[in-house]
C-alpha cells in the first residue's frame, strides 16, 4: 500500500497536469444526436449559433469541438466529424477574433456537469431536465 503522503503528491500532480492540459482551452462543445452543448468555457452566442447551423446542415451526430488559445490566435480542434465538416466549423470559427472569444460571457444556466466540465454528466443532467 502507498504511503498517504505519496498518494497525496500523486493526486496533486495528476490534478496539476489536468489543469495545465486545459489551461489554454477557451471552450469545449459536445455534439450528440445533432444537438450542441457547451461543456466548458465561454463562447459568443453568434459563434455558437453558427456551429449549431453547421452541425444541423451536415447531419453530425456525435463530435467534440474545442477552441484552444495560442500565442496570437486560437485554433479549433474537432474530433468525430469528417474533414469537410471540420473545415466548415473552422471557417465559422475563423470569423471570430480571439479577443471576442475571451470576452464572451459564461452561459447563464449551467448544470453540475457543465460546471465540472464533464460532458457525459452534462448531457445526463440536460436530458433529465427536458424529460
Amino acid at each position: 500500500m502507498l504511503d498517504p503522503i505519496v498518494t497525496l503528491v500523486l493526486l496533486l500532480v495528476a490534478v496539476g497536469a489536468y489543469l495545465l492540459w486545459r489551461a489554454n482551452e477557451i471552450f469545449c462543445l459536445s455534439v450528440r444526436e445533432g444537438r450542441v452543448l457547451v461543456v466548458r468555457g465561454r463562447i459568443p452566442p453568434a459563434l455558437l449559433h453558427g456551429i449549431e447551423d453547421v452541425v444541423r446542415r451536415t447531419g453530425t451526430r456525435r463530435a467534440t469541438i474545442r477552441a484552444v488559445a495560442g500565442q496570437h490566435h486560437a485554433r479549433l480542434a474537432v474530433s468525430g466529424t469528417d474533414d469537410g465538416t471540420a473545415q466548415r466549423l473552422r471557417n465559422v470559427f475563423g470569423t471570430h477574433p480571439i479577443q471576442k472569444l475571451r470576452g464572451a460571457k459564461l452561459p447563464e444556466a449551467r448544470n453540475l456537469g457543465q460546471v465540472l466540465g464533464i460532458a457525459w454528466l452534462a448531457w445526463l443532467l440536460v436530458d433529465r431536465g427536458r424529460g
